[in-house]
């Protein structure tokens, strides 16, 4: 694995760690004097979430990228290209982050109540409250980390 990879990957997994103890952490702070939460406040703190922690990500990801470029790591690599999508949104962290939180809105929003319908859920605990999040913070929060790095390059 190549530096740059192994910088990718690091800096994703390292994200996705985080969000997945933090998120969870949260969410049962914010609802432990609750029994469940109902399927609106579910939607509603998934919203919160996606556009707090993916633009979080976003921005903290392209300054750390930006910042090892600019120090000039990583100068005699094969860097990854970007890809005619990726090339196609901002390059600046605060405005890639609004568009991956969009991005990650509707795809989150979309998902829960596609799974929540099909499993016929209306509500959650907090305990599995906590979980959902544990479960999908992580991968939501590596490939929008990744994303943004590969943005940059």
């Amino acid at each position: 694995m190549s530096s740059i990879d192994s910088y990718i990957h690091k800096q994703a997994l390292s994200t996705a760690l985080i969000n997945m103890v933090v998120n969870p952490l949260l969410a049962f702070l914010i609802n432990r004097n609750v029994d469940s939460v109902a399927l609106p406040g579910i939607l509603i703190d998934t919203i919160i979430t996606s556009i707090v922690m993916t633009w979080l990500v976003t921005v903290f990801s392209t300054a750390d990228i930006n910042r090892q470029l600019r120090a000039g790591h990583f100068k005699n690599e094969n860097l990854p290209h970007p890809g005619s999508i990726l090339l196609r949104l901002p390059r600046q962290g605060i405005l890639l982050g609004a568009v991956l939180f969009i991005c990650t809105i509707l795809i989150m929003v979309t998902l829960t109540i596609s799974m929540f319908s099909l499993f016929g859920i209306t509500e959650l605990s907090v305990e599995k409250l906590a979980l959902f999040k544990t479960i999908y913070t992580g991968p939501v929060a590596y490939a929008v980390a990744h994303l943004a790095i590969i943005r940059q390059l």
